[in-house]
């Protein structure tokens, strides 16, 4: 009636108990440090990304800006030729 499959019972010794318990803890804490150091890694790349994206921002509207300025006297020389036919 008794198989294979059936847990054991929990030891008697509360030193081994725990030792065990103590194991386990440390097993979880090594885990967790490992999370933390993944999630800080990913805080920091997404900041990065973050600010690569807002100096292309800022890259692209100067170069646009300076684009729009030096072609603003461009355009009323080409409706005065428009009007002169």
């Amino acid at each position: 009636m008794s198989g294979a499959n059936e847990p054991k019972p929990p030891a008697a010794d509360p030193e081994a108990l725990a030792k065990a318990l103590e194991m386990e803890l440390m097993l979880k804490r090594a885990s967790w440090q490992k999370t933390r150091a993944q999630r800080g890694t990913w805080r920091a790349l997404s900041f990065l990304f973050l600010l690569l994206v807002v100096l292309g921002a800022l890259l692209a509207y100067f170069y646009f800006a300076a684009e729009v300025s030096h072609r603003g006297p461009e355009s009323p020389r080409a409706e005065a030729a428009d009007s002169s036919r």
